[in-house]
C-alpha cells in the first residue's frame, strides 16, 4: 500500500470514530483531529503527517501532559504489535507524551486492520477520560 493511499485510508478512518475537528495546515499536507463532545473542550487526539520527513500517523495520548511517560509505554506496545523500532525509523525528537506510527511499517492490510483496531483502542480510552 502506498504513503497516499495509507493516509487517505486513515483519514477516512479517523473520521469514522464518531465527530471530528480537523485542521489543515497551510503550507504541508499535515491533519489534525479533534473529537467533537458536546459541552467539552476536546485536546487533538491524532495527527496525520505527510511530510516528507514525518510521513507518519502520530497520536497523542495525554495531550496537555508535556511529562507525562504514557506515550513512551504506548509506543513500546504499538512497536511490538507492528514489528519496528521508532529510534531506527525516524531521526527526530519524540514527545513522551504521543505515539508515533510510520507509514512505511503499515505495508499490508493485515498490519493497517491491526493499527485500526490499535487506534480505536486508544480513541475509546481517551475519550472516556
Amino acid at each position: 500500500m502506498n504513503e497516499l493511499q495509507l493516509f487517505s485510508e486513515l483519514h477516512k478512518f479517523l473520521n469514522s470514530l464518531g465527530a471530528m475537528e480537523y485542521t489543515l495546515a497551510p503550507k504541508t499536507l499535515t491533519l489534525g483531529y479533534k473529537p467533537r463532545r458536546f459541552g467539552v473542550k476536546s485536546s487533538k487526539f491524532a495527527t496525520l503527517y505527510g511530510e516528507k520527513n514525518y510521513n507518519c500517523l502520530i497520536l497523542h495520548v495525554d495531550p496537555g501532559n508535556k511529562d507525562s511517560i504514557r506515550g513512551e509505554m504506548i509506543q513500546k506496545e504499538v512497536q511490538k504489535l507492528l514489528h519496528f523500532n521508532i529510534k531506527e525509523i525516524r531521526g527526530f525528537a519524540l514527545k513522551k507524551h504521543e505515539v508515533y506510527i510510520p507509514f512505511e511499517v503499515i505495508d499490508t492490510k493485515e498490519k493497517l486492520v491491526e493499527l485500526k483496531d490499535f487506534v480505536r483502542r486508544q480513541f475509546i480510552s481517551i475519550v472516556r477520560r
